[in-house]
Parts: C-alpha cells; sequence; structure tokens
C-alpha cells in the first residue's frame, strides 16, 4: 500500500529517534550526538551514532544509515509498510485505508470528529455574529481585529447555554461517545452532556493541512481559567501543534516567530507579520522543535519578558538548539506582549525589533548577567565563570572568540585569561567524546553504492551531495534548480529523488534529510546519510554549491569534448572540420576558466 507523504512525515516526527533506537540499543551522549554498539554487526568499539538535530542514525563501521523508519526497517527486518505501521501504531496515529478493521474504525471516528469541528466552528462563528454575540464582538474590536481578520482564523464565541453546542451535534444523530471523544462535550455530574466552552472567544486550531483539530476558548470577563483549550483527542495533541502555522508556512520569510499566544499571532498576521505561530498552551516540545526546523531557516522567541517568560525561552532555546534551528530572542520593551505592542507602535517598530533579535548566546549572557549585581569581586568571577560555560557549549569558533573579546573587556580582565577558562571547559567536554572522531576519521571510508547500469556512476556522488546540501539549506533551491535543473542529472537515482525534493521544495514544503530518506530503500538511505556524515559538515554551503555546480559542468563539457574529438576524426569535410575546432576551442577556455573557480 502507497501511503501519502504527509502521513509518512507525521509518523516519522511522532517517533523521537533516540528514545527509539534506545528500546534496542544502549546510547551514550557525546557532545551534541548519542553513541552505542552498532546492532547491526558485530563491534567492541562504539560506531553506531544517533543525531537528535537531525533525526536520523549512522554506523561509521557498516555504512548503514536512515531515518527512524529504516532504523526499524533493519533491527525488526521488516519491509517499509511494516516498519510504518509499528512506528504508527507506537505513536498513537491511524493509518488510512488499512484492512484491519479496528483501524478502519479509527481512521472512519478521525473523520467523524472533523465533521464534528467543522459544524462546531460553524455554529461558534454564527453565534458571534448574531446578536448574542455582541459582547464578543466588540472585545474584538477593542483589539483591533478586522472582519477579514476574524474570518480568516475562524473566530467565534460560545454561547453561555449549559448545552447549546451539544444539543445541535445530537440533533444531527452524531453520538454521545464521539461527542466526548471529540472533546466538544463534557459530562455533568448528572450524566448529561453540556458544553466545554461557554461564554468564550473561540479560536479553531488547525493542523498543517487546514484541517480545524481542536479548539481555544478565552473568557470576556476576570473568571478563570483565562485560556481553556481541546484536551488530547484522536486528532489533537498540543505537543505537536502550532497554532498558525498553517498560514506562516505559506509566508515569503524564511523565519519563525514564536509567541505565546492566539492573539499574539493573529494581531501580528493582521499587521503583515504573516509568519508568527504559538504553541498551544504548553512549553515548546521537541517535536515542535522539529517542525520549526522543517519549515524555516531561522526562528525567533518573543516570549514575554517576565521571571515566567524568561523561564519559557530558555527551555524553548534548549529544545530549538537541540532541533539544530537558528535561534534568536526578540526583546520587547517595557515588558509588553506582541499583540499589545504592535497594536500601541505599529507593524514597521515590531519589524524593526525583530531585525534587532539577538543572538542565542547574547541572550543566555544576558540573562546570567542579570543574576548577578557585580558588587562584590566574588559575583564578578561567579559572571564571567558562567559566562565561560556559555561560550564552552557553544560550536561556533569566531562567535566565542568575538564574545570572549567583548566580555573580557566589559568586566576588566585579559582576553587571554577568559580565552583559558573556555578551552579548559571545551578539552573536558572533547575528551569525554574524543573517540567519536577516530571513528569517524578510521572507519568511514567506503562510499560506494550499488548502481545499475542506466547510472553514470561517475556524476554519482557530486549529484548526491547537491541533494544532501539542499536537505541543510532549503535556502539555495533557487540556485541550485536554476543552475542544474531535473534533467541535468545524470545519476537516474539522485534524479528521482532529486524530483521528489525538488517538487517539496517548489510547493514550499520544507524538506531535511530525515524526511527526504523516510520512504526510501535503506541502500541509497544509507548512501545519503552516510555522506551528509562524512562530508556534510559545510561551513560554508553556497559557495560548496557552486564548487559543485563547477565540477558537474567541467564533466559535462568534457565530455563533450571527447564527443568533438571523435567527429573530428571521422569528419572528412574540411569546413566542419574547422567549425568543431573551434567549437573545442571555445569550450577549452570556458573549461580552464571553470577550474580557476573551484
Amino acid at each position: 500500500m502507497i501511503y501519502p507523504e504527509q502521513v509518512i512525515e507525521e509518523v516519522r516526527l511522532r517517533n523521537d529517534i533516540v528514545e527509539v533506537v534506545s528500546g534496542y540499543v544502549k546510547l551514550e551522549r557525546k557532545g551534541r550526538s548519542y553513541w552505542g554498539l552498532c546492532p547491526f554487526h558485530s563491534e567492541k568499539t562504539p560506531s553506531f551514532s544517533v543525531e537528535p538535530n537531525k533525526q536520523f542514525f549512522y554506523c561509521f563501521g557498516c555504512n548503514k544509515g536512515g531515518s527512524v523508519i529504516q532504523f526499524i526497517m533493519n533491527i525488526e527486518n521488516l519491509e517499509f509498510v511494516d516498519a510504518l505501521k509499528l512506528l504508527a501504531e507506537r505513536a498513537g496515529i491511524t493509518l488510512p485505508e488499512s484492512e484491519d478493521p479496528k483501524e478502519r474504525e479509527r481512521a472512519q471516528r478521525r473523520k467523524r470528529i472533523l465533521e464534528l469541528n467543522r459544524l462546531a466552528a460553524r455554529f461558534y462563528f454564527n453565534n458571534l455574529v448574531g446578536e448574542n454575540g455582541l459582547e464578543a464582538r466588540n472585545y474584538l474590536q477593542r483589539r483591533g481585529l478586522t472582519e477579514k481578520t476574524v474570518r480568516k482564523f475562524g473566530l467565534g464565541y460560545s454561547p453561555t447555554g449549559w448545552d447549546e453546542l451539544t444539543r445541535m451535534l445530537l440533533e444531527n444523530k452524531f453520538p454521545e461517545d464521539l461527542l466526548l471523544d471529540s472533546g466538544l462535550s463534557i459530562r455533568a455530574k448528572s450524566g448529561e452532556l453540556i458544553d466545554r466552552f461557554r461564554g468564550r472567544i473561540m479560536f479553531p486550531i488547525f493542523d498543517i493541512r487546514g484541517n480545524i483539530i481542536g479548539f481555544g476558548g478565552r473568557v470576556l470577563d476576570g473568571s478563570m481559567p483565562k485560556y481553556m483549550n481541546s484536551p488530547d483527542t484522536p486528532l489533537y495533541n498540543k505537543s505537536r501543534e502550532l497554532y498558525g502555522l498553517n498560514y506562516a508556512r505559506m509566508s515569503s520569510s524564511k523565519k519563525l516567530l514564536i509567541v505565546e499566544g492566539y492573539m499574539d499571532v493573529i494581531s501580528l498576521h493582521q499587521a503583515g507579520i504573516d509568519y508568527a505561530v504559538a504553541s498551544l498552551g504548553t512549553a515548546l516540545t521537541k517535536m515542535q522543535g522539529w517542525i520549526l526546523k522543517k519549515y524555516s531557516e531561522e526562528v525567533i522567541i518573543a516570549y514575554d519578558s517576565d521571571a515566567a517568560g524568561q523561564a519559557a525561552t530558555l527551555r524553548g532555546l534548549e529544545i530549538l538548539e537541540e532541533a539544530g534551528c537558528n535561534v534568536k530572542v526578540l526583546i520587547i520593551p517595557e515588558g509588553k506582549d506582541p499583540d499589545e505592542y504592535v497594536r500601541n507602535n505599529g507593524p514597521e517598530k515590531f519589524k524593526n525589533l525583530i531585525d534587532r533579535a539577538i543572538s542565542l548566546l547574547d541572550y543566555k549572557i544576558r540573562v546570567r548577567r542579570n543574576m548577578h549585581n557585580l558588587d562584590t569581586v566574588e559575583d564578578k568571577l561567579k559572571l564571567l565563570n558562567g559566562i565561560a560555560d556559555i561560550l564552552a557549549e557553544h560550536d561556533n569558533p569566531i562567535e566565542r572568540e568575538l564574545y570572549a573579546k567583548d566580555y573580557a573587556q566589559k568586566y576588566g580582565i585579559s582576553y587571554e585569561s577568559l580565552q583559558e577558562e573556555v578551552n579548559r571547559r571545551i578539552s573536558r567536554r572533547n575528551r569525554a567524546g574524543d573517540y567519536s572522531a577516530s571513528v569517524r576519521e578510521g572507519r568511514g571510508r567506503s562510499l560506494a553504492v550499488r548502481r545499475d547500469e542506466e547510472t553514470d556512476t561517475r556524476y554519482s556522488e557530486l549529484e548526491h551531495m547537491l541533494i544532501v546540501i539542499l536537505c541543510q539549506e532549503n535556502r539555495l533551491f533557487k540556485l541550485i534548480s536554476e543552475k542544474y535543473g531535473l534533467e541535468s542529472y545524470k545519476d537516474r537515482k539522485a534524479g528521482e529523488i532529486a524530483r521528489k525534493l525538488y517538487r517539496k521544495l517548489e510547493e514550499n514544503d520544507g524538506c531535511v534529510l530525515a524526511e527526504l530518506v523516510s520512504d526510501m530503500d535503506p541502500g541509497i538511505a544509507s548512501y545519503l546519510v552516510r555522506l551528509s556524515q562524512t562530508k556534510g559538515d559545510i561551513k560554508e554551503p553556497e559557495k560548496a554549491v557552486r564548487q559543485i555546480l563547477n565540477r558537474l559542468e567541467i564533466m559535462k563539457l568534457e565530455d563533450l569534448q571527447k564527443q568533438t574529438i571523435e567527429r573530428i576524426k571521422n569528419e572528412q569535410d574540411g569546413e566542419i572540420r574547422q567549425q568543431l575546432g573551434l567549437e573545442f576551442s571555445i569550450r577549452a577556455e570556458k573549461i580552464a576558466e571553470l577550474k580557476k573557480m573551484i
């Protein structure tokens, strides 16, 4: 059976590879990776690595690698569909159109809950625009929302009566147990069904495809709880959804801005900042981190600046850093939230704040600085040791040096002494994971992969490297696709993979390597992951891409040169021979120019 790409990706995202692999292999964290003895071949020194931020595994000994799906295929000796089913069951996902009667029943139940949610959203909207929605409409107007924005986000109002929605749904022949499963109704102490949401502004929660999977509700008065969300249901899990992502992923910006609430997202979208999203009443999760990485090149956190907001920001930074996101923090003056700031100061000033968002390092050090009053030498020493800890954890040596110089000057110590403390911490960390580098160096040699007769192997590695880099840097799609379209691929398998990747990127649907390889044959998946692990640590990806494109162009021109030589040898007509010779000379000059650029 063939499953839609969205289903395969949901299964992958909801199965953390570290958690899955840990069920089979004892893993130990070393730096950013986890290491253990490979389950696929016999060894005494660990060469099997799991990358949590990239969500794939790779063994430097036997060269097996791939996403969580290939791991299960290999470890359980399963075909792709069976591995997908195992992981879907583990994550509580019902795969579509299964032959299993229980799975088909669960899939049908999900469809029915979608119908319920659509009806409920229409009911809430009609209440908002009707005579009973005046107070709610006035509230939204005071918050500065236009009618167009209200309609775009499907806002509504749940009436104050006990069971108005429930009665309407029962009249439409939906059974009680389905209303309870959907989270729209709850059972009262009397045993009767009543509405979960009453007297609240209603915010439909959409999944990435625009389906209504749940609701959030906000009171109009000061009663508590101020916000109420749908419980987890067969459709909705707050840990894996981001409010507003269905719109934000379509933004021309390559950023995603994380804010705290529904109104923040809606106000920012109305103000033209259409890449805002919010986590749903919970701390940012690892799954949300991977999703943010998939759909953006830069993630900016804009939580409140109070103590709770700072704590949430630090937790979020850890999650996003582990997911491999390029992270910044937006500081809003005077402790205001984004909705209030953009209404009082306008969108341009808020965009200026976004442009001035500070780096991950800056924010961590700023928070550490606020913990000390620096009145004593002891306090200053604690701060500087804290800064050394933070810098030592950071991977970019250029940023480490710049920050070390800046803070050494700021606090009146020598750069050399601060850098020495940073280096001491880095050395301790490196000694703990020292063997991993030697494993990479000694065991990652073979990059061969089986090919069939339709493949031109000379182009193979370069074309696959283009694919690997493009998965890491989606922003380079225009450069690569314009210079090396699908018709340019000489390696048949690389061309097939590129076709899938180009299509996803053309549809503005970002793609990471673990996602790309999820439904691939384990052999080619291992090959791509192998390239990523042994040759994919590229400091200047755009420069690397241009060099690869130049090498591919040189190979193509050299092939034409060989053909031209053969034609000259066999050509009797002097004029044609002269024309071929001219073409050869022009091509030779072009090859020489390209070689200078490599």
